[in-house]
Parts: structure tokens; C-alpha cells; sequence
């Protein structure tokens, strides 16, 4: 290929892990006597969580315990019987609304069963607030409380004003709370006003909670011990996973024969941890950071490598599925070609195998979508043509990449999903809509900047303001509400009954909580710098018991 072509390269920042092979190191020791510890202890906390039956309300503030502390996928069965006998439990539901149910109660109790997906009715806060709808002034003196209703009103669904209020009260006096608590709720309380545990990745807020946890009052040692421990053993797995993925890395010289992209390998295994963090779901996690690298790879390909007639060869082989990347263009786009397609091609002859047939052509379905929304920018951006803003949100669901990751996260989800899954997937169900919405509008708002530093097709923000005449503040809080109202509608899917599996839509909702974290202050993902405290936290350094 000609030397002189212009590329519109982006400087992205390097990577920050010298090599995640030495970076994670893996050690057994110890193992077999933490496994034994673990199981007897599992036992313990079981009893513990069948006998506090008796009382409900403690019953469900021992379900919150189990759920922040990163241990109720052992109990799940069962907590979601509990919960359903007592959604529809009269006695229950008086006992809520009657005045000795403090705010603190009433919040982690809205929490625990609209996350377990029964829709609390949001007028247990009714009794909190004054003729005109407003919460009473003497609440903010509960810190506890203040916090448990801000937690519980990230739950809210649309046409729920008192929750927009709790929300909006809550955020309000929080930071002033938290300079006049102790330093132990005073980080928590930050903590939750960076990302709510709702918005926040699990892994991340259950080693964030058993730190806080260990210096409550009420903090009971057993639980504390079995989630230690629990969170020791899940760590030495993921661990083993990040080293498979960096060995693949690795193997398919990536580095070398695709200079320009971003090499996020440890970045890319954090995301798909934070799509699934279980035991079970160790292959899906493999598969899914793989394919996180290749959709950088691709990413950077169209956005800050190709040309225009380049990628368009490349898009036009991948919607024929092409066994053989095209003539016409360089190298390190052929190879990112092959390495996508044969990766898919393997993925499906793996799902024919298990007689999930059909599930192949969905998946890559989604990633061709994915392109096609990657070519309409590069396009854009050739033409230096501003997008309508519907024009541009309507494009953005695809160039989010979120269907395709979303079917990647199905693929080793062997019991759930079937071909009906992937066929309820294709069909832009409002779940995967306001997700990718969530995806792309985080994304737009955060990189704002860097993006505007380059050639870079323009963002939500720019098509905003130039449809509508306003400023980037103006266009920026838009983008947020619109960001906002997406995660109610998401909110909503998850409640029931379900259409589908309550995993699949959680593979949907964790992706999302990964945006915030990735996305919602800078785009971490670009700057590795910023996730590197959660990286050493999560990967390297285990809990001491």
C-alpha cells in the first residue's frame, strides 16, 4: 500500500500491564485448606440465612448482606422463593408501610426485591414525604437512611415521580453528609455517589462493601470470613482466565501485526468480569475478552486506520462472510479479518456441536450490524457530514458493539441460550435498545474531548448541537437525560415476569453497570491509567484473612 495515504491515527495512551502473564501471577497455596474452610462455612451461612425466616425484615436485610459481599449466586434459589412469598404476603406489605419501618429499612428493602426483579410499588416512601411530595427536611439527619434511599432509587422505572425526587433529595445532601461522617461511611457514602452499587461492577462493589463491612458494628464474622474467603478462591480463577487470554494474545501477535490499535488485554478480561464474575461462567468470560480484543482491533480499524474504499472492501467481505479477506487492502486489516472470522467460525461449529444450531448465524449477525454501523461513520466522517441527531442515535445502537458483545455473553450460556434467545436478541428488544443507548450516549459524553482532539466523526454531542442550535453544556444534559431515562427502561425489563431467562437480561444489565464505570467520568478504557486501581484490587492483590 502507498506511504502517502492519510490516516487519521489516533495517539492512544500505551499499555500500562509490561506483561499480564508476570502482572497476575497465580498461586495455589493454601488452596485445599481455604476449600474445605469455604464449604463448611457455606453450610454455616445457609443455616444463619434459613433461620433469620422468622423475622422478614431482618431475613431481607441478610439478603442485601449476602448480595453486597458478592456470595447470594450460592443461595439464589432460594432467596428468590423467600422474596416471592413475600412480595405477595399481605402481612408483609402493611408491615412496610407502617411508621416503625425507618427510612434505611424501607430503602434496602425496595432495593433487594426490585434487583431480584419483583416491582416493589415505589409508594412505600409515601409515608417520607409532605403534603406537597417532598421529602421531610429531618430525614437528612439519618445518614444510613439517606444513603439506603439513594441506593434504592437508582431502581426507578419511568413515571415514578416520588423515586425522582428520592433521587434527586438524596443526591442533594449526601456530599454534605458524608463531610460530617466518620471517615468509614464517609468513604462509602463517595463511593456510592461515584457509582451506586446499582451502577457500579460487582466485583469491584464486594471489595469495596467487605472492607466497609469488617468495621461495622453489626458485622457478623462468619459471613465476613465465608465472603473473604469465597472472593479469595473466585480471584485464583479469574486469574487463571486472564493468563489464558494473554497467552492467546500473545500467540495471535497481535501487538505486531496490528501497530495501531489500543492493546487492552487486561482492560478488555475486566469488562467481561464484569459481565459475569460466578464460577460457571468461566469459559464465557474467556470467550467474551477475546472477542472485546478483536472489537478494539476493529474498532480502532475503522475509526482511526482505514480509508474509506478500504473499509468498505473490508465490510462488503464480512457481510458475505468471505472465507478470505479481499485484495485492496493492508495487512494488519487482513489479519484482523481472518482472526474475527475464524474466531466466529469457531464459536459456531462449537454451538452446531452442542445442537444449539441456528445460534451461529445470529452471532454474526450482530457483529456484521456492528460493522455496518462502524462503515456509516468512517463514511460520515470522509463526507465531514454532521449527522441529524436521529440519524446519528439511530446508527450509534449499532456502532455501540453492544449486540455483538451482548451475543458473545450467550454463547457459553449453554442452558438459557437457545436459538430463541438469540432470535429475541435480533429483534431489538427494548432491553438491548436502552443498553446500547446507555453504551454509546456514556461513551459520547466522556471522550468528548480526546475525540475532538483528531479526525473523528462527529458525536451525539455535535449532532445535537448543531440540529438544535445549543451549546455543548445544553447538548451534554440532554445527552445525560437521555442516558437516564434509558437505564429506568432498562430498570423495567428486568422486572417480572420475564420474556426470557433472568441471566440473559442480566448479561445485558452488568454490561451496562461496566459503562458507567468504564465511561461515565473519562473513557477509562482508552486511559487505562484510571481503571489500574480496580485491576490491582480485583487481579492482584487477594484479601487478607
Amino acid at each position: 500500500m502507498g506511504s502517502d495515504i492519510h490516516r487519521p491515527v489516533a495517539d492512544f495512551p500505551a499499555n500500562i500491564w509490561e506483561d499480564p502473564l508476570t502482572s497476575f501471577s497465580t498461586s495455589d497455596l493454601g488452596n485445599d485448606t481455604f476449600k474445605e474452610k469455604h464449604a463448611t462455612l457455606k453450610e454455616v451461612v445457609k443455616e444463619s440465612f434459613m433461620s433469620s425466616k422468622a423475622n422478614p425484615i431482618e431475613h431481607i436485610n441478610y439478603i442485601d448482606a449476602l448480595c453486597r459481599l458478592g456470595v447470594s449466586y450460592h443461595f439464589e434459589r432460594d432467596i428468590v422463593e423467600q422474596l416471592d412469598k413475600l412480595f405477595d404476603c399481605p402481612d408483609f406489605n402493611q408491615t412496610i408501610r407502617h411508621d416503625g419501618c425507618d427510612l434505611y429499612t424501607v430503602g434496602i428493602l425496595f432495593l433487594v426485591f426490585r434487583q431480584f426483579g419483583f416491582k416493589l410499588s415505589a409508594d412505600v416512601f409515601e409515608k417520607f414525604t409532605d403534603e406537597n411530595g417532598k421529602f421531610k427536611g429531618h430525614l437528612v439527619a439519618d445518614a444510613n437512611g439517606m444513603l439506603s434511599l439513594y441506593e434504592s432509587a437508582q431502581w426507578s422505572t419511568h413515571g415514578e415521580d416520588i423515586i425522582d425526587e428520592a433521587l434527586a433529595f438524596s443526591r442533594l445532601h449526601l456530599k454534605e453528609i458524608s463531610s460530617q461522617s466518620s471517615p468509614h461511611l464517609a468513604v462509602r457514602i463517595k463511593n456510592a455517589l461515584r457509582h451506586p452499587y446499582h451502577k457500579g461492577i460487582s466485583r469491584i462493589q464486594t471489595r469495596q462493601y467487605i472492607s466497609y463491612y469488617q468495621e461495622e458494628e453489626s458485622c457478623d464474622p462468619t459471613i465476613l470470613e465465608f465472603a473473604k474467603i469465597d472472593f479469595n478462591l473466585l480471584q485464583i480463577l479469574h486469574r487463571e482466565e486472564l493468563s489464558w487470554v494473554a497467552r492467546w494474545h500473545h500467540d495471535m501477535e497481535i501487538e505486531s501485526k496490528v501497530t495501531y490499535t489500543r492493546h487492552r488485554i487486561t482492560e478488555a478480561y475486566l469488562w467481561s468480569l464484569g459481565a459475569f464474575f460466578e464460577p460457571q461462567y468461566s469459559q464465557a468470560r474467556i470467550i467474551s475478552a477475546i472477542a472485546l480484543i478483536l472489537f478494539t482491533a476493529l474498532d480502532d480499524m475503522y475509526d482511526a486506520y482505514g480509508t474509506v474504499e478500504e473499509l468498505e472492501l473490508f465490510t462488503d467481505a464480512m457481510e458475505k462472510w468471505l472465507p478470505a479477506a479481499p485484495n485492496g487492502i493492508p495487512d494488519s486489516m487482513k489479519y484482523i479479518y481472518h482472526a474475527t472470522v475464524d474466531f466466529y467460525d469457531k464459536l459456531e461449529e462449537e454451538l452446531e456441536k452442542e445442537g444449539r444450531s441456528g445460534c451461529g448465524f445470529h452471532l454474526k449477525k450482530s457483529l456484521q450490524r456492528t460493522a455496518n454501523g462502524y462503515m456509516q461513520e468512517a463514511k460520515w466522517l470522509k463526507r465531514d457530514y454532521i449527522a441529524t441527531f436521529d440519524e446519528y442515535k439511530e446508527n450509534a445502537i449499532l456502532s455501540s458493539g453492544y449486540y455483538a458483545l451482548i451475543a458473545v455473553t450467550f454463547v457459553r450460556m449453554t442452558d438459557v441460550a437457545k436459538l430463541d434467545a438469540f432470535e429475541w436478541l435480533s429483534s431489538h428488544p427494548k432491553i438491548r435498545v436502552a443498553s446500547e443507548i446507555i453504551s454509546r450516549f456514556t461513551d459520547d459524553i466522556s471522550s468528548y474531548e480526546f475525540e475532538n482532539k483528531r479526525e473523528h466523526v462527529a458525536t451525539g454531542i455535535d449532532c445535537y448541537m448543531n440540529q438544535f442550535g445549543v451549546s455543548k453544556e445544553i447538548a451534554v444534559e440532554e445527552m445525560g437525560n437521555i442516558v437516564s431515562d434509558a437505564w429506568k427502561g432498562l430498570n423495567q425489563e428486568l422486572m417480572r415476569p420475564h420474556a426470557f431467562p433472568f441471566p440473559l437480561l442480566m448479561r445485558v444489565f452488568n454490561l451496562s453497570r461496566v459503562i458507567d464505570v468504564f465511561y461515565r467520568y473519562q473513557d477509562a478504557y482508552t486511559h487505562p491509567e484510571f481503571l489500574k486501581a480496580h485491576i490491582i484490587s480485583l487481579l492482584v492483590e487477594s484479601i487478607p484473612i
